[in-house]
């Protein structure tokens, strides 16, 4: 999923030095959505396309130094998050 996220943040797979922030905040962005309702099977998916783009926005709203526009990516994260609960999974 690493490589996944940092190409949908713009980040080059040579760069490897937010790797390790990256890896960090994708788990983080796992217990999260679980502990908001997410079944775990679905937040702990590498293939499921919700959770791809779940914990994209996450990363988008922490990773860096500019933090103009944190609030819209929490938003957009919060409302996947809440439409990826209503999905069942099982847990």
């Amino acid at each position: 999923m690493l490589e996944l996220v940092k190409e949908r943040c713009g980040i080059a797979a040579s760069v490897q030095v937010y790797d390790r922030d990256i890896e960090m905040y994708i788990e983080d962005c796992r217990a999260d959505m679980m502990a908001s309702g997410v079944a775990k099977k679905i937040a702990e998916s590498e293939e499921h396309a919700g959770t791809l783009m779940a914990v994209t926005l996450y990363v988008k709203a922490y990773i860096g130094n500019d933090r103009t526009d944190t609030e819209k990516y929490l938003k957009l994260y919060r409302d996947k998050v809440f439409r990826l609960s209503l999905e069942e999974g099982g847990t």
